[in-house]
């Protein structure tokens, strides 16, 4: 299985409060590994990199500030509610949810 790693700053929110995880496939249970990895394929990554970074207004929406290594190749992007591409929440919710060393 090939190896993925990302970054994840997610902030904003009725609260303003900040969270950061670190993910890393090598390091994940095996099966939030396969999930995590099947998460990023299915994303495409180049042309979310390619989307403008334009913050909307509005002190209660989330903010995510993503970075994603696969292949030997680095993507980085930040993407705001309500503007957040479809393809890319599930793997933003998993990235929001996952808690290092919780396994089934």
């Amino acid at each position: 299985m090939e190896r993925v790693r990302a970054e994840l700053r997610r902030s904003g929110g009725f609260a303003g409060l900040t969270s950061h995880v670190w993910a890393d496939s090598a390091t994940m249970a095996p099966a939030d590994a396969v999930r995590f990895v099947q998460l990023v394929e299915r994303t495409d990554l180049s042309r979310l990199g390619q989307r403008a970074e334009a913050r909307p207004r509005g002190a209660d929406l989330m903010h995510y500030e993503l970075t994603v290594e696969r292949g030997g190749k680095t993507w980085h992007g930040t993407v705001s509610d309500p503007d957040i591409p479809a393809e890319l929440r599930p793997l933003l919710q998993f990235l929001t949810h996952y808690s290092p060393g919780a396994g089934p």
